[in-house]
């Protein structure tokens, strides 16, 4: 089985990920080196994995990776 791959500007810079489904933004981006994503309640509460996602806030614990194709994000 071939594992789908997500392309998406990360800071500034192209970056392709494995989608392992049903992962969300907030782990593909703790999976890549460099990238430091915070995770509190996993549930969306606290907002620590807040990362702005094409210009808007959003809490990378509740988006699919496989939603953010295409996507800019920008992690803090």
């Amino acid at each position: 089985m071939t594992v789908p791959r997500v392309e998406m500007v990360v800071n500034g810079t192209r970056r392709d990920f494995d989608s392992h489904l049903p992962e969300t933004l907030a782990d593909a981006l703790r999976r890549s080196p460099g990238l430091a994503v915070d995770l509190g309640c996993a549930d969306g509460t606290c907002g620590a994995c807040t990362v702005l996602l094409d210009g808007e806030a959003t809490r990378s614990c509740l988006v699919f990776a496989v939603q953010c194709a295409g996507a800019d994000v920008r992690v803090g």
